[in-house]
């Protein structure tokens, strides 16, 4: 057993206290001095081997057996006990990992106590580049005591712990310290305070959970939290006051917009803020004034939007554009819901939408009467569609209704004629994927067409289609089975040129920023270098 010793003294050999009082496997020696594994033990012999300095030869000998029988957990073990002896705490780490998942009882108990032994060296090692990463291996040097102490009353775990908690307290406490010191430097902007402060934070909020009755990191935390929460509300308030326009992105609309970005970051650090400090009236205060200038940006850009549409000349892209500030002026009222200018300009918003979606639905139905079938179906029922959606937004219009049950009467006749259009085989020569086509044609259309108007005759069709399609999908599965082929050849893909778009993009999202998403705060700073 390898134990930390807590006097300081020569930490690189702190494993010597304790060295090998077991060894696990029961090796023996042949007459020319070779290691071999056998029923008769000599324990004191490879102990012996370690204690003269001889690891590295006792270590290699461990690793041959361990790969020729990888899954004794004892052979694992003891690998693990002489990489911890030679130094190599990473790689005793792994050993004694595979002593405990293959192991049981004593030894798996055995194993975590010596895990712990190494993810403190291991830690220790660290501390030279990354104290973050120290920090990260004594939490788990401390995690496999408890995890043995919690099975058993062990006094060496229990000291082990106990030292490693008080060294891991010290390092917290020394950190949390120096990152206060270094936000606390005169004439420093609060942007630059805002990394320290965070620090501290983080680190004496760590050390409370070490040691929930530490005075000094009872102190740090919340010198440190009101500091960080002041400072993020000075930063907050600057950028979310924010007055700065920018340039749109590629799948925007091409017009100057309110910089989001930096509006919602101080957003952020404000709510930030309050959660650090909760009852502060001033912090509440900023944070409602924020709020108010972020729906207002987002306002004005939607009004935008709104003015740029008459402008464009592609109905197409003139949904897309306001159908983008929908979606902005939506967003404002989500962080201030009784803010009047929003309100007005959704109002404005949904009634041009209306509007230009019942001009494309009468478009629409009157280019179907010079179509065919096919074409026409696809026209009407675009048609039906817009007018509903211009319904929904202009419930108080009782012209649109009448538009949409008129539409809905001429795409049900004509889905009928397709229909049964489609069910007649045009003749003998008909190839069985010509015919699969067809018939996919003709289903689709009875499906819709008992949608919009169910009937028994409608349903019957369907069902004997579906039978019809299913029987020519069995035979042409089965041709291409014999030929060795995948039915219905290789799946095509868009043409670079399907694939871009030139122009305001078709019903694309505005691309607000939000930073915070991925971890616990609101805010991109205070996320910053965090593991989510």
């Amino acid at each position: 057993m390898l134990r930390p010793i807590s006097n300081g003294k020569n930490r690189s050999s702190l494993w010597l206290a304790y060295v090998l009082s077991f060894l696990a496997i029961q090796p023996g020696w042949s007459a020319s001095g070779e290691l071999r594994w056998s029923t008769e033990p000599d324990v004191a012999r490879l102990q012996q081997m370690i204690a003269n300095g001889q690891v590295s030869e006792a270590l290699v000998r461990l690793a041959a057996e361990m790969e020729r029988d990888p899954q004794n957990p004892r052979v694992a073990y003891d690998c693990g006990i002489a990489a911890y002896a030679a130094g190599h705490y990473e790689e005793a780490l792994l050993s004694f990992d595979r002593a405990e998942t293959e192991g049981r009882g004593s030894l798996v108990r055995q194993a975590r106590f010596e895990k712990g032994n190494a993810e403190y060296q291991v830690g220790l090692e660290a501390a030279k580049i990354n104290l973050d990463d120290t920090i990260s291996h004594w939490k788990e040097s401390i995690r496999n005591y408890d995890l043995v102490l919690g099975e058993e009353q062990h006094a060496m775990a229990k000291s082990n712990r106990s030292f490693v908690q008080q060294q891991l307290l010290q390092l917290l406490l020394a950190a949390g310290k120096t990152n206060l010191q270094t936000a606390q430097q005169p004439n420093l902007p609060p942007a630059q305070k805002l990394d320290p402060l965070r620090n501290a934070f983080g680190k004496y909020t760590e050390a409370l959970e070490v040691a929930p009755e530490n005075s000094e990191a009872k102190a740090g935390e919340k010198q440190s939290r009101d500091q960080l929460a002041d400072t993020l509300a000075r930063e907050g308030s600057r950028k979310a006051q924010s007055m700065r326009y920018v340039a749109p992105g590629p799948r925007e609309a091409p017009i100057l917009r309110p910089d989001f970005k930096d509006i919602e970051e101080g957003v952020g650090m404000l709510e930030d803020a309050h959660q650090l400090k909760p009852g502060d009236a001033n912090i509440e205060k900023a944070v409602e004034e924020a709020l108010h200038r972020m729906a207002q940006a987002m306002t004005e850009h939607a009004q935008h939007l709104l003015d740029l549409e008459p402008r464009i000349p592609q109905p197409r892209e003139k949904l897309a554009v306001l159908r983008m500030g929908k979606e902005f002026v939506e967003k404002a009222l989500n962080k201030v819901p009784d803010h009047e200018p929003a309100k007005k300009t959704l109002d404005a918003i949904n009634r041009r939408l209306a509007e230009v979606m019942e001009e494309q639905g009468d478009d629409l139905s009157q280019q179907s009467e010079q179509a065919d079938l096919e074409q026409q179906t696809q026209m009407l029922s675009q048609s039906l569609d817009f007018y509903q959606q211009a319904g929904e937004l202009k419930p108080s219009d009782t012209g649109l209704p009448k538009k949409a049950e008129q539409t809905q009467n001429k795409l049900v006749q004509a889905l009928d004629k397709l229909a049964n259009q489609l069910m007649q085989s045009p003749g003998p020569k008909e190839s069985m994927e010509s015919q699969a086509a067809r018939l996919e044609g003709a289903e689709q259309a009875l499906n819709e067409l008992q949608s919009l108007s169910p009937s028994p005759g409608t349903a019957g069709k369907a069902e004997a289609v579906g039978q019809q399609l299913d029987g020519i999908r069995q035979k042409l599965a089965q041709q291409a089975q014999k030929s060795g082929q995948q039915p219905g050849g290789p799946p095509t893909q868009p043409s670079p040129s399907q694939m871009s778009m030139n122009g305001i993009p078709l019903d694309a999202p505005p691309r607000v920023n939000t930073p915070g998403m991925k971890g616990a705060w609101n805010s991109a700073v205070m996320n910053k270098a965090q593991d989510y």
